[in-house]
């Protein structure tokens, strides 16, 4: 096995492993009737990268990017059905559903009406996929800044934490491989808020709560 096999098999069971996070959390939405603690805006915007990215993936015939985010487009698909199912707030599942299919509309359109090219389809898309992955991956800031806020790591799993680090290292890795800008530099803030977080980990005890007035 060379190197590129082995951060391909590095890739594929780390982003499997994160993708799958999410089973427990719809088994909890399926207990509780409540989806307070589903994270619905996150697993929409990864079902519509994923979408993007295995079409990226069909254009480049790269079978790893093909079947990894298939799997991910079925259990993001999943997850937004489980939330549609036990959500109350209509009217909010209706509009970020619009949005969402006006977006993918308007990236077919804009590739095979406006530019046309195939050889150019390939690279607008390579950077539409990497923006998206880019904003999902900078997502964590948030929660970041909420720890800092609150002077705790309470609530921070280690395990999905380094599950997360290797998962954006390896990604990253592999891009560098394949000489591929739009696979490594969407993982760059990947790295970046794994790091943070073990910042915080390391810096607020879990036992630590924050400050009452």
């Amino acid at each position: 096995m060379d190197l590129l096999q082995f951060v391909e098999w590095v890739t594929q069971i780390s982003t499997l492993a994160l993708l799958a996070s999410g089973i427990p959390i719809c088994f909890d939405v399926y207990r509780t009737r409540s989806v307070a603690n589903m994270p619905f805006l996150f697993f929409l915007v990864g079902d519509i990268n994923s979408i993007c990215c295995l079409a990226y993936g069909l254009l480049l015939d790269n079978h790893i990017l093909i079947f990894l985010n298939a799997v991910g487009t079925a259990l993001n698909t999943v997850y937004v059905i489980m939330y549609i199912m036990f959500c109350k707030k209509v009217i909010k599942v209706a509009v970020s559903m619009t949005c969402s299919a006006i977006y993918l509309a308007g990236v077919y359109v804009y590739l095979y009406y406006i530019v046309e090219d195939p050889d150019a389809i390939s690279d607008q898309l390579g950077l539409i996929s990497s923006v998206l992955t880019f904003m999902l991956f900078s997502l964590p800031v948030l929660e970041i800044i909420d720890h800092v806020k609150r002077q705790s790591s309470e609530g921070m799993s280690l395990s999905l934490l380094f599950g997360s680090l290797v998962c954006s290292a390896a990604w990253y890795a592999y891009g560098m491989m394949l000489k591929n800008p739009y696979i490594s530099f969407p993982n760059i803030p990947g790295l970046a808020t794994s790091i943070g977080k073990l910042g915080v980990l390391w810096w607020y005890p879990r036992q630590r709560v924050s400050k009452k007035d």
